[in-house]
């Protein structure tokens, strides 16, 4: 059984957004609202730390008072402290008996430290159950001087937090409401802000749909969109503009071979037509077939460059590097061009050192034959093509020259183009479809090297670049 291998779908753009800001909202919120909470809890523990030192100060005037009078401090200490609601106290003698406690609180029960302080801080309270309220409470030693003795007292004072804690529980409920409705409504508003944000996106894709085969020559303006969609829609009329320039090639490649075939084939048919009206001599059947097998190789010529091209540029051919002798191999080459030059009256010079090379010999050759074909088929007669070779900076360089007017800035970039015919209208001259060039530079990127062309008012210059091994 064949599992298909189904890949998840990355997230739109809008939910990622959304969730991000969602996330951002609420995280803020919380945070806000965490402090605000710490700021009215400490606001209602400076609150009471105030109110128990007021009663705390008023007790300890009474435990002076009765401790000067001679009198009880149980009998006078209900009158310590009035309209104080919520607040409690007990104060102990030394001998740790109470001798005076609120009623309906068990504040005997605090578990907290004693604090030797002349003024209550919100540091030195601490909550506690009593079993029946929630207090926040602190003990602190009252020492009483005498003339004749002294003595010392502890108080418990506690202060209820039942109102405070309703009050913290109805707004922390109230604060949470508010942040759930204003963190959807921000999410709702970032959503639709999302979607408006993205309508230039869908304009542009809107225009890019429009474009079709036909209508190439269509560019979009970087000045109608968002200056962040400003490089994408100027990367995207890069590729309109290769892939129109690619289709125009094409166009021409497409009728220099269908002039290129239709010659030999024409003459293929005429000749059979014409050896097939009447008998003829085997002579003259054995010249009427080498002039056919002259056709044949050409256009199986023509084949072979479209073939080795396609595959050259596919990754197909792997060259088999080996160490070549460059003056050996170029010295060749002039020599079996020789004869082609001397036909239209053109003599090759050779200049320069010897360089030993990393690189296809076949690959070589081939390119340096194109190179060389084209300088002689483009050079005027009674004048000089000159090879020469150098050694530079690590390198080997290996130009060829031929003489001739001066090749225009943009028709000089595009000669390597598969398919470029500077001159559309001129009509190939039989020397091919054009792919010399080509094919030229492909096998030698092939192996590692590189090539340029100059041009000016004199001649027209090929250098080919290779690294040479250190």
């Amino acid at each position: 059984m064949r599992i298909k291998n189904i890949s998840k779908r990355p997230s739109s753009l809008a939910f990622r957004v959304t969730v991000l800001v969602g996330i951002t909202i609420f995280v803020c919120l919380t945070f806000i609202s965490l402090m605000v909470q710490q700021s009215i809890t400490q606001h209602f523990a400076e609150q009471d730390a105030d109110e128990l030192n007021e009663v705390f100060l008023a007790v300890k005037r009474k435990l002076h008072e009765a401790f000067h009078e001679g009198v009880s401090p149980s009998s006078i200490l209900f009158q310590a402290v009035s309209g104080h609601h919520g607040v409690y106290y007990l104060v102990k003698n030394e001998a740790e008996e109470i001798i005076y406690s609120s009623e309906n609180v068990a504040l005997e029960k605090y578990p907290g430290d004693t604090f030797e302080t002349e003024h209550i801080l919100p540091s030195n309270l601490s909550l506690f159950f009593d079993g029946k309220h929630t207090l926040r409470a602190t003990e602190i030693k009252i020492p009483i001087d005498g003339a004749q003795h002294k003595t010392q007292y502890q108080l418990i004072v506690a202060s209820n937090m039942e109102f405070h804690m309703d009050y913290m529980e109805a707004f922390e409920k109230t604060l949470w409401s508010i942040i759930i409705l204003s963190g959807a409504i921000t999410i709702l508003v970032a959503r639709f802000a999302v979607y408006r944000g993205h309508s230039p996106i869908r304009r542009l894709s809107r225009k890019i749909g429009s474009i079709s085969a036909d209508k190439l020559d269509i560019r979009l303006d970087p000045n109608e969109v968002p200056v962040e969609l400003a490089n994408l829609v100027k990367s995207f009329n890069a590729m309109i503009e290769r892939l129109e320039s690619g289709f125009e090639q094409l166009s021409h490649f497409s009728a220099d071979i269908a002039h290129e075939l239709r010659t030999p084939i024409t003459n293929l048919t005429t000749q059979t037509q014409v050896i097939l009206n009447i008998p003829r001599s085997t002579d003259e059947y054995i010249e009427i077939l080498y002039s056919n097998l002259e056709e044949y190789e050409r256009m199986t010529k023509m084949v072979s460059d479209m073939l080795l091209l396609a595959q050259t540029e596919h990754g197909l051919i792997k060259p088999k590097a080996e160490l070549i002798d460059s003056s050996k191999e170029i010295d060749e080459l002039v020599e079996y061009f020789e004869l082609l030059a001397h036909e239209k009256h053109i003599r090759i010079e050779r200049t320069g050192q010897s360089m030993e090379l990393m690189c296809d010999k076949s690959m070589f050759r081939q390119a340096f034959s194109n190179l060389l074909s084209n300088a002689i088929r483009y050079t005027p007669e009674n004048a000089i093509v000159t090879v020469s070779t150098q050694s530079l900076d690590g390198e080997a360089h290996i130009s060829i020259s031929n003489p001739g007017s001066r090749i225009p800035e943009a028709k000089l970039l595009r000669l390597f183009d598969r398919f470029y015919r500077a001159d559309p209208s001129r009509k190939r001259d039989g020397q091919g479809a054009g792919l010399g060039l080509t094919i030229a530079r492909s096998v030698l990127e092939v192996n590692g090297a590189c090539i340029r062309v100059e041009s000016s008012e004199y001649e027209t210059t090929f250098t080919v670049v290779f690294t040479l091994n250190s």
